[in-house]
C-alpha cells in the first residue's frame, strides 16, 4: 500500500517538474489566478464567522470602529443563543431546521424515487407512445419557469394541496418523474448492459427481479451521489416553501424572512451565527460523499 502511495506521489512530481519554461510560467499563473478565486469563495465565510462571536448589546459600537476588527472577547454563546432568538411567525431556529430535514426526506424521497422508476423504463424498454412521452419530456425542461408558474399554482390550489407540508411534498413530486434527475438516471441505467438481464430471464427471474436485484444495485453508486446533491439542493431551497407552503419554513426560507423584514443591530452576530450553523450539515454531507461523487461508475460486471 505504502509503495503504491509512493509510486502515486513519484508519478506526480515527474507531471510537475517535467515542464518546458514557458509551461511552467503558464501553470504559476494558472495556480495563481486559482488561488486568488479560491480566497474569493473562502474570506467573505471567514469574516461571517469572525462576526458571528461579537457581543451583541456591543456589536454596533465595534462594527463602527471597523468591519475587520477581531472581537474582544469571543462569544461562542451565540450559537446557543440562535436557537431561541432567531424565529419567524412562531417558529423557532430549531423547527426551522427540524423541517428541513422532513422536507429532504419527504420531498427529496419522492422526488428521487419516480425519476429512478421512469428513467429505468425509458432506457430499457420499448412501448407505444414512448418517443413521444420522452419528447414531451424533454419540451417542458425547455420552457422558462415563469411560463408554468402561474398554471402550476392554481393546480396546487384547485388539488388543495396549498400550504399542506409533507403531504404537498408527497403527492406534487409525482412529476419529478422528468426533469434533470430524470435525464441522468436515463443515462445511468442506459450504460448498463441489458446482457445481465437476459441471464436473469434464463434461471426464472422475471422483471422485477431484474431491476430490484442487478439493476438497482448497479446504480446505487450514482443514486448516492444523486441523492447527496438532492438533500443539498433541498437543504438551501427556498422558493417552492415561500410558493407554496409558506407555514412549513424550513432554514433556507426561514432565515430569508428573518433578513427580509429587518432584524435589529444588536442582534446580527447571533444571525450571522445561524448562518453558519446551516452550513456545517451541507459541508458534512458533501465531505462525506464527496470521494463517492468523484469516483468513475463505469466498473461492470461482465466478463468478454
Amino acid at each position: 500500500m505504502k509503495k503504491n502511495k509512493s509510486k502515486k506521489i513519484k508519478d506526480v512530481s515527474l507531471v510537475l517538474t517535467q515542464r518546458s519554461g514557458p509551461e511552467k510560467v503558464v501553470f504559476g499563473i494558472a495556480l495563481v489566478i486559482f488561488i486568488a478565486y479560491a480566497l474569493t469563495l473562502i474570506i467573505p465565510y471567514v469574516w461571517l464567522f469572525v462576526q458571528s462571536l461579537f457581543e451583541p448589546k456591543s456589536y454596533v459600537l465595534d462594527y463602527v470602529k471597523g468591519p475587520f476588527r477581531l472581537p474582544e472577547q469571543w462569544y461562542f454563546s451565540n450559537y446557543v443563543v440562535g436557537f431561541t432568538y432567531i424565529q419567524y411567525d412562531n417558529i423557532p431556529f430549531i423547527g426551522m431546521i427540524i423541517n428541513s430535514l422532513v422536507y429532504i426526506v419527504v420531498g427529496g424521497g419522492f422526488g428521487l424515487l419516480w425519476p429512478i422508476c421512469t428513467g429505468y423504463v425509458f432506457a430499457k424498454y420499448r412501448f407505444k407512445g414512448r418517443e413521444l412521452i420522452y419528447s414531451i419530456a424533454i419540451f417542458c425542461m425547455t420552457v422558462p419557469i415563469v411560463g408554468s408558474s402561474g398554471a402550476y399554482f392554481r393546480m396546487i390550489a384547485a388539488l388543495n394541496l396549498y400550504d399542506k407540508g409533507p403531504l404537498f411534498d408527497m403527492f406534487t413530486s409525482i412529476n419529478t418523474g422528468f426533469g434533470g434527475n430524470f435525464l441522468l438516471m436515463y443515462g445511468i441505467f442506459k450504460s448498463i448492459s441489458w446482457s445481465y438481464a437476459e441471464a436473469v430471464f434464463i434461471d426464472g427471474g422475471n422483471d422485477y427481479t431484474v431491476f430490484f436485484r442487478i439493476m438497482l444495485p448497479q446504480a446505487l453508486p450514482a443514486i448516492s451521489a444523486l441523492a447527496i446533491t438532492s438533500a443539498i439542493g433541498l437543504w438551501n431551497e427556498y422558493y417552492s416553501i415561500i410558493m407554496y407552503k409558506p407555514s412549513f419554513l424550513t432554514v433556507a426560507a426561514g432565515l430569508y424572512y428573518v433578513q427580509l423584514t429587518g432584524i435589529a443591530r444588536e442582534g446580527l452576530p447571533i444571525y450571522y451565527a445561524c448562518l453558519i450553523i446551516t452550513m456545517i450539515p451541507v459541508l458534512l454531507l458533501f465531505s462525506l460523499g464527496a470521494e463517492g461523487m468523484m469516483k468513475n461508475l463505469s466498473i461492470g460486471g461482465l466478463k468478454g
